[in-house]
């Protein structure tokens, strides 16, 4: 068996481990592990998988697994109680390995390979007008200023018609800064704190002028106070910041925006 979780993670945070403890009567048969599934807007999707197998018949309890996250955040998973039955075909009192067994064979299913050779010709089908729409047009990479302009964008949109509280989208816009700043300038601002951050930039490690340093430090001390102070924020402060961001995005993008910077 094989328990296959979908994390929606935000950008910036990665997974870092998956922990899965099986039931008795059952075993990893290899180690849980996370892969990207998908690459959206402001989240990507990963997916985790645990392989288990049974080894004992009868109702196996349900077991638990946890989810670790660069954010220190653990999820807990619940892996759901088993009813096991033996193979059909098994003869006397011993029981063999499952691993040692040979799968039952049935007769081919006419219906099911017409259905699988008509998949095959329209994922044929698919393939070719991908191909040629690949070839009319060239995709062409995000760049790290264009993905933070849009995002604010996107996160100011949900402020004003009052999806998202002010205060939370503070913290998520000094995240869109941090990301940006990180991915255009090499830096590791992301995983540091602000003071560590300014550092870093007092000591030549970015091309930024004195303007913009003094204003990402009033900028990221301003929003810590809202996240860890619990100062007020209302839509004003939140607009306000918000057009500073964009103000410092484009004025710190390179001026031929079209050529795209590898991280």
């Amino acid at each position: 068996l094989t328990f296959e979780t979908v994390f929606k993670v935000p950008w910036g945070i990665r997974p870092l481990a998956l922990n899965a403890t099986p039931a008795p009567g059952s075993q990893l048969t290899a180690q849980p592990v996370f892969r990207l599934r998908k690459r959206g807007w402001g989240a990507d999707l990963w997916e985790s998988s645990i392989p288990l197998q049974c080894y004992r018949e009868g109702s196996l309890p349900g077991s638990s697994a946890q989810a670790v996250f660069s954010n220190r955040q653990i999820i807990d998973l619940k892996l759901p109680p088993l009813k096991v039955v033996p193979p059909v075909g098994l003869q006397g009192d011993q029981l063999e390995l499952a691993g040692e067994m040979e799968p039952a064979r049935k007769g081919p299913d006419r219906s099911l390979m017409l259905g699988i050779l008509a998949g095959i010709l329209i994922l044929g089908c698919i393939g070719l007008l991908a191909l040629k729409l690949l070839k009319r047009e060239k995709q062409r990479m995000i760049s790290p200023w264009e993905k933070a302009l849009s995002a604010i964008r996107e996160l100011s949109d949900q402020v004003r018609s009052g999806a998202a509280p002010p205060a939370h989208s503070i913290a998520r816009l000094t995240d869109i800064v941090r990301e940006y700043m990180e991915r255009r300038f090499r830096l590791r601002a992301e995983r540091q704190t602000t003071a560590e951050f300014m550092a870093d930039l007092e000591g030549g490690k970015s091309g930024l002028d004195s303007r913009h340093r003094d204003f990402l430090r009033n900028f990221l001390n301003a929003a810590d106070l809202v996240k860890f102070a619990q100062v007020p924020a209302d839509k004003n402060l939140f607009e306000n910041a918000a057009g500073k961001a964009e103000e410092l995005i484009r004025e710190t993008a390179p001026h031929e925006s079209g050529k795209e910077e590898k991280k």
